[in-house]
């Protein structure tokens, strides 16, 4: 099994596309795509990729286009991920509920 293999196989599970391979490649440039399968070197790519790819996708719709990620799926996976590299989950600020104060009369 190649590095490619298993980053494509993680991801289709997770609804991303063969173009999120391309980018998560791009972004690690010392991940090499057709080298033999390391998984600690897999699964920091896939942390670091995720970790700035969070904020920017939830769902995206262009045109006729659509791209909708299981969520759900992305968080167990990052939660296992961090763990595993101990690492600081990077859903822990999303999830957090932000409070506002709220003074209906002013200061």
């Amino acid at each position: 099994m190649t590095n490619k293999e298993y980053i494509q196989s993680v991801l289709s599970r997770l609804g991303a596309n063969e173009s999120d391979v391309e980018i998560l490649f791009a972004e690690n440039e010392d991940l090499k795509a057709d080298d033999e399968f390391n998984l600690l070197n897999c699964q920091n790519a896939l942390y670091d990729s995720f970790s700035s790819w969070i904020p920017m996708y939830s769902s995206l719709s262009e045109g006729d286009m659509s791209i909708s990620w299981n969520w759900n799926a992305v968080k167990v996976f990052m939660n296992q991920i961090s763990n595993k590299l101990n690492k600081e989950n990077p859903f822990d600020d999303i999830d957090k509920p932000k409070a506002k104060a709220f003074r209906p009369w002013g200061d």
